[in-house]
């Protein structure tokens, strides 16, 4: 099942308070599965925030993650009656491979979000939250992606966050190649922009990030010089129009900053883009005059046009979503109707997982890529052990084969409760 807000059912100053940082995650899947729920993926973007676990009962995991969200990130207890959907069976799996495939997106189509779910699925996974059901959810979701993406065009000429915001700024001013702009952070979504506003012919960039050689490398890289952080003050003086994209959990510019500044520009305009979440700038900087703030949120308008050019394409995304659902409950089905071969699963990843710690631990200081490269190897030789069996259960799945898959994978009860230990004994 699935709890979350989004774009579509909350407004930006309600999801930057339910916003997870991503160094925050591992402990926060910890704290759901020693409260019971076995499995847990975390997604946190600027436009949702959405826990999907493997839970029995609908209505007690809701409780469980609500009491979570709210305890740990001191939101009102009342958020969920008034922003939240919650959403089980084919109605998670369905949403997941629509969130993928950027079909839920504010922006539809949008490529960033795929890449944002693997990330999600890949955090959970090292943070050992994640077992033989959800790896094939996800996977599924990441193939129906990949299908709406080949086989229909509503990825072609993409449409993104950042490339909407530099649209808005064309719109603002009608022509910005001569524009001065400020763009505040260096991640993916100021990259993004930077390259649109490239496009639109700006030459007068100011690139500036907490860490100043990531600022460097996006102007070198793009266009525009890289500042310090702390010439934001001075920088304000300069340009026509700021874009800001951190990770900042707080504003990093305040009313009191643009006050200052707008006495020294003399009633120049200035305009900003927070396309952040949480929020780079305070929003009761837009009550200053002279100064217009536009937010996500804003957006919106500007994605209903864009998803109207492409409602047939959209159409065909979600047949093709609707037809990976079905394949899906389709394998499901097969796996319900015989518990053993989930038995099977669970007791082959949870030895993989184990031999995979336990040879990381042997050669130490092993590198990202090296434990990803390992984690592919196992996970590849494992499928091809177990597969075979799995197919037998499926086409004769008489007791006596089913005894002897127990028998072969060693799936008794004594077994079972041992399993997590059984490295220990080792």
């Amino acid at each position: 099942m699935v709890l979350g807000v989004s774009h579509a059912t909350a407004p930006v100053e309600v999801r930057e308070r339910l916003h997870i940082p991503e160094e925050s995650i591992p402990q926060f899947l910890n704290d759901l599965k020693a409260r019971g729920l076995a499995e847990g993926v975390v997604l946190s973007t600027c436009n949702r925030t959405e826990i999907y676990v493997n839970s029995q009962s609908q209505e007690e995991a809701t409780r469980i993650i609500g009491d979570e969200l709210t305890q740990k990130l001191g939101i009102a207890g009342d958020w969920a009656e008034k922003y939240s959907y919650s959403l089980s069976s084919t109605g998670a799996y369905r949403h997941l491979f629509l969130v993928a495939s950027g079909l839920d997106s504010m922006v539809v189509g949008e490529p960033q979000i795929l890449g944002q779910v693997k990330d999600a699925f890949r955090i959970a996974s090292t943070s050992e939250a994640t077992g033989a059901l959800f790896e094939k959810i996800f996977n599924r979701a990441f193939q129906a992606a990949k299908r709406v993406r080949t086989e229909t065009r509503i990825g072609y000429n993409p449409v993104s966050i950042s490339s909407m915001a530099v649209e808005l700024a064309s719109k603002i001013f009608g022509e910005i190649a001569a524009k001065r702009i400020l763009v505040i952070g260096a991640g993916e979504m100021c990259e993004i922009a930077l390259k649109h506003f490239k496009k639109e012919g700006v030459h007068e960039a100011f690139v500036t990030n907490r860490t100043f050689r990531k600022a460097q490398l996006l102007a070198e890289e793009i266009v525009g010089t890289a500042h310090p952080f702390e010439e934001i003050p001075e920088l304000l003086l300069k340009v026509d129009m700021v874009l800001s994209s951190t990770g900042a959990d707080m504003p990093i510019i305040a009313k009191e900053l643009v006050l200052s500044t707008m006495k020294k520009r003399r009633g120049r305009p200035l305009f900003f883009i927070d396309i952040a979440v949480p929020r780079d700038i305070e929003p009761e900087v837009n009550e200053i005059e002279n100064v217009y703030l536009y937010d996500i949120d804003d957006l919106k308008e500007l994605s209903q046009q864009h998803l109207s050019n492409r409602l047939a394409e959209s159409e065909r995304a979600h047949a093709i979503v609707d037809e990976e659902v079905t394949k899906f409950e389709l394998w499901l089905n097969q796996l319900g109707r015989s518990p053993v071969i989930t038995q099977m699963l669970e007791k082959v990843e949870k030895m993989r997982e184990a031999e995979v710690k336990k040879a990381s631990q042997r050669l130490k200081n092993v590198d990202e890529e090296t434990l990803k490269q390992m984690e592919m190897l196992t996970k590849s030789i494992v499928n091809k052990i177990v597969h075979p069996h799995i197919m037998l259960v499926k086409k004769n799945g008489s007791p006596a084969v089913i005894d002897m898959m127990k028998s072969l994978f060693q799936l008794g009860e004594e077994d079972e409760k041992n399993l997590d230990s059984g490295d220990e004994r080792e």
